[in-house]
């Protein structure tokens, strides 16, 4: 028998802790709850989870800031929480390494579809065929994309973009088509998940990422993977 997915919730109020694991047990996930950032950094030292539900404003260590300590030491998927629908927070948690974002009040309906969909992502990685790109080579067995001789360790979306890149190199890809593929087709207008994602990806891909001249954006459309160096 297949051993549930395991899920860490990191949220500091207790009624939301007890909502969030009652729920999610109910629907079959093995559940760990914590209330602060260095509970939860602990567990993931002691057993990585399948997925972390993270709400970003906490005291002492906000979830901004345990984002951003989980990004390098784990790729496990993060659905980061906030009751703040501002497009900044949006950004930065994003930015911070969080592969979804959810304000409350939410859905309980919507939020699990948010986690069965991130889970697919991540479950999605095993591919067999070896994927290349120019300088590029995505490197299965690790999770990592090599680069001039640099090897970065990506994230379950961060790898699902560069893949869908990859294999369409030379192609322009529209903003539409890569929101669906990658997020869903709920997702379609969400254009800034899209320029946060394209930014750090040109973080690991490219010489100078403020003069992109591999992954360049068509302006108004999409963008393009190039093989060999291109202006923008």
């Amino acid at each position: 028998m297949q051993q549930a997915e395991s899920i860490l919730i990191v949220e500091d109020e207790e009624r939301y802790r007890r909502l969030l694991s009652m729920n999610l047990e109910l629907e079959g996930y093995r559940v760990t709850a914590v209330g602060d950032g260095h509970a939860a950094l602990e567990q993931v030292f002691e057993r990585e989870p399948s997925l972390v539900v993270l709400d970003m404003r906490m005291p002492e260590m906000d979830g901004f800031e345990l984002c951003k300590r989980l990004r390098k030491i784990t790729s496990v998927p993060i659905l980061a929480l906030t009751a703040l629908n501002t497009e900044s927070d949006l950004i930065h948690a994003l930015d911070f390494g969080a592969d979804d974002y959810m304000t409350k009040p939410f859905s309980l309906q919507e939020l699990m579809a948010r986690i069965r969909a991130l889970l697919r992502r991540s479950q999605s990685l095993l591919i067999e065929e070896e994927l290349t790109c120019g300088p590029f080579r995505l490197l299965h067995e690790t999770r990592e994309v090599e680069a001039f001789e640099q090897r970065t360790r990506l994230t379950p979306t961060e790898w699902n973009l560069l893949k869908e890149l990859v294999q369409h190199a030379g192609k322009v890809l529209t903003h539409e088509h890569l929101l669906g593929k990658i997020w869903g087709p709920e997702y379609q207008d969400q254009h800034e998940y899209l320029r946060v994602y394209v930014r750090r990806l040109r973080s690991y891909l490219e010489p100078n990422p403020k003069r992109p001249v591999y992954l360049v954006t068509i302006a108004g459309i999409g963008y393009i993977l190039y093989a060999s160096a291109h202006d923008e």
